[in-house]
Protein backbone atom coordinates (compact mmCIF):
# COMPACT_ATOMS: atom_id res chain seq x y z
CA UNK A 1 0.00 0.00 0.00
CA UNK A 2 2.35 2.34 1.10
CA UNK A 3 4.42 1.98 -2.04
CA UNK A 4 1.57 2.75 -4.58
CA UNK A 5 2.02 6.03 -2.37
CA UNK A 6 5.69 7.28 -2.29
CA UNK A 7 6.95 4.71 -4.71
CA UNK A 8 9.09 1.48 -5.06
CA UNK A 9 11.77 2.11 -2.70
CA UNK A 10 13.43 -0.47 -0.32
CA UNK A 11 12.94 1.92 2.74
CA UNK A 12 9.20 2.34 1.35
CA UNK A 13 8.90 -1.61 1.54
CA UNK A 14 10.67 -2.61 4.51
CA UNK A 15 8.95 -0.01 6.61
CA UNK A 16 5.45 -1.05 5.47
CA UNK A 17 6.45 -4.94 5.92
CA UNK A 18 7.63 -4.09 9.68
CA UNK A 19 4.27 -2.16 10.44
CA UNK A 20 2.18 -4.69 9.19
CA UNK A 21 4.31 -7.63 11.44
CA UNK A 22 4.64 -4.96 14.44
CA UNK A 23 4.44 -7.96 17.37
CA UNK A 24 7.26 -9.57 15.09
CA UNK A 25 10.86 -9.97 15.44
CA UNK A 26 13.22 -10.43 12.88
CA UNK A 27 16.77 -10.54 11.96
CA UNK A 28 17.76 -8.73 9.45
CA UNK A 29 18.56 -11.89 6.66
CA UNK A 30 14.78 -12.74 7.16
CA UNK A 31 13.64 -9.03 6.27
CA UNK A 32 15.72 -9.11 2.88
CA UNK A 33 14.48 -12.18 2.30
CA UNK A 34 10.54 -11.47 2.86
CA UNK A 35 11.00 -8.28 1.31
CA UNK A 36 13.25 -9.07 -1.49
CA UNK A 37 16.48 -6.40 -1.44
CA UNK A 38 19.92 -7.25 -0.36
CA UNK A 39 20.84 -7.77 2.95
CA UNK A 40 23.34 -5.08 2.59
CA UNK A 41 20.48 -2.74 1.83
CA UNK A 42 18.30 -3.57 4.72
CA UNK A 43 21.16 -3.06 6.86
CA UNK A 44 21.82 0.85 5.84
CA UNK A 45 17.87 1.13 5.95
CA UNK A 46 17.22 -0.17 9.51
CA UNK A 47 20.11 1.92 10.54
CA UNK A 48 18.30 5.11 9.63
CA UNK A 49 14.83 3.62 11.62
CA UNK A 50 16.55 3.17 14.53
CA UNK A 51 18.20 6.43 14.31
CA UNK A 52 14.72 7.75 14.10
CA UNK A 53 13.62 5.77 16.31
CA UNK A 54 10.92 4.00 14.50
CA UNK A 55 12.59 0.44 14.92
CA UNK A 56 14.70 -0.63 17.86
CA UNK A 57 17.55 -3.22 17.98
CA UNK A 58 16.41 -6.18 20.46
CA UNK A 59 19.52 -8.29 20.48
CA UNK A 60 21.40 -10.40 18.35
CA UNK A 61 20.94 -13.87 17.10
CA UNK A 62 24.21 -15.66 15.62
CA UNK A 63 25.84 -12.65 15.36
CA UNK A 64 22.83 -11.00 13.20
CA UNK A 65 20.72 -7.60 14.98
CA UNK A 66 17.17 -9.14 15.61
CA UNK A 67 14.70 -6.01 15.54
CA UNK A 68 11.10 -5.23 15.26
CA UNK A 69 9.16 -2.03 15.17
CA UNK A 70 9.70 0.57 18.06
CA UNK A 71 5.79 0.70 18.96
CA UNK A 72 6.50 3.16 21.52
CA UNK A 73 7.60 5.54 19.00
CA UNK A 74 5.46 8.52 18.24
CA UNK A 75 6.62 8.64 14.88
CA UNK A 76 5.93 4.67 14.54
CA UNK A 77 2.86 4.94 15.91
CA UNK A 78 1.50 7.82 13.98
CA UNK A 79 2.76 5.81 10.74
CA UNK A 80 0.56 2.62 11.75
CA UNK A 81 -2.56 4.95 11.97
CA UNK A 82 -1.49 6.14 8.32
CA UNK A 83 -1.42 2.77 7.22
CA UNK A 84 -4.25 2.13 8.91
CA UNK A 85 -6.40 4.88 7.21
CA UNK A 86 -5.16 4.38 4.18
CA UNK A 87 -5.86 0.81 3.82
CA UNK A 88 -9.72 1.99 4.23
CA UNK A 89 -10.15 4.28 1.54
Amino acid sequence: MLERIFGEQAQTRILEFLLENKNTLFNLSEIAEKVGVSPSTVSRVIEKLVKEGIVTEVGRWRQMKVVKLNEGSQKAIVLLKFLDEIKRI
